[in-house]
């Protein structure tokens, strides 16, 4: 949600920009660019987060295997018994497959919202620690902007308008001196 918010407001601010840079003249203006995906993905913070979801998509597969590998069981056996049961007990048994499928299918279903909803706070979080760096980046460097990188919104730049080293090395050196959760800094 944030990262599209920030990107409407982007696209916004680029028409605007770009209009005050023809009409005063755009040698008075330092413009650079940060590519957000792969300074999220690239910073020390970014590869934990991506560590951390990476376990927990692992629990979630593990979990929903067990589970798929039981309907598929119980599938199977009603299958191989379906010719000894009374017709009562198999449509019973029918039942209680078709509601153990669905229910696994609803629980695919629940998993992967919850791991897409995961990944997106995960990103938000570190894109709003980063957002205050390339700022200050910005401000300590004489930058009249620095936009977002995204393929919609930038759809070409020069690398040597390109900061997002920069800003992952300033990222990355805030990450290691914070103190983090459940732990003392000295």
């Amino acid at each position: 949600m944030m990262i599209q918010r920030c990107l409407k407001r982007a696209f916004w601010g680029v028409g605007v920009v770009l209009a005050l840079c023809v009409s005063a003249g755009a040698a008075d203006y330092k413009i650079g660019y940060v590519d957000i995906q792969r300074a999220v993905s690239e910073s020390i913070a970014g590869k934990e987060a991506s560590e951390r979801f990476k376990t927990e998509v692992k629990k979630a597969e593990d979990s929903l295997l067990k589970e798929k590998n039981e309907v598929e069981k119980l599938g199977e056996a009603l299958e191989k018994q379906s010719v000894m049961l009374t017709e009562d007990v198999r449509r019973e048994r029918e039942k209680d497959f078709l509601r153990r499928k669905r229910d696994y299918e609803r629980m695919l279903k629940d998993q992967q919202t919850e791991l897409q909803i995961k990944e997106a706070e995960l990103k938000n979080d570190i894109l709003e620690s980063l957002l205050p760096i390339i700022q200050q980046y910005g401000k300590d460097n004489g930058y009249s902007i620095i936009f977002g990188k995204s393929d919609v919104l930038l759809l070409y730049a020069a690398d040597a308008l390109d900061v997002t080293d920069k800003i992952i090395t300033l990222y990355d050196e805030a990450y290691k001196n914070k103190p983090q959760k459940g732990t003392t800094k000295k």
